[in-house]
Parts: structure tokens; C-alpha cells; sequence
């Protein structure tokens, strides 16, 4: 499949219906909610800490479900720097 382009997770759901939502989202929460009990399992196992726990689950939501384009983008050093003076 060379120079297939993917659309940002931003624009693909900007462009879904809302009946298409639950049918695109579930794959991903599915196994979102497969790793969360693993990490759960190797913090009471005490194979992580509690926080780097925290940390995986965080770094695992951020990748299925595009943090860094959702999030990111809306605080990004560019906005804040745009952004007018409160003073």
C-alpha cells in the first residue's frame, strides 16, 4: 500500500456521523481496556510502580486514541504564544 495517505484521527472524526462513532471507537476501547488490566495487573504484582502504571495507561489512551492531535494541538507553544496578554 505504498502512498496511501491516512487522515488525521482530528479530521476523520470532524467528519463522522454520529451513528458511525460507536462502530470506529469500539475496536480501540476494546483493546485500550485489554492493556489497562495488564498494567493493573503488573502494578499489584508489583512489577511497576503505581505512578510509571499511571504513565502507560496515559502513553496507551494517547496512542489509540490521538492525544497529541486532540490535546496537543489545542495548547500548543504556538497558540500560547499567540494568545493575547491577561495582564
Amino acid at each position: 500500500m505504498a502512498g496511501a495517505v491516512t487522515q488525521s484521527l482530528v479530521h476523520q472524526f470532524a467528519a463522522m456521523k454520529p451513528t458511525e462513532f460507536g462502530a470506529t471507537i469500539e475496536p480501540k476501547w476494546q483493546v485500550a481496556d485489554k492493556l489497562v488490566k495488564e498494567v493493573r495487573t503488573a502494578v499489584e504484582k508489583k512489577q511497576l510502580t503505581p505512578l510509571d502504571g499511571a504513565r502507560v495507561i496515559s502513553s496507551i489512551a494517547a496512542t489509540l486514541f490521538g492525544y497529541d492531535e486532540f490535546i496537543l494541538r489545542e495548547i500548543s507553544p504556538e497558540s500560547l504564544l499567540s494568545a493575547p496578554s491577561r495582564r
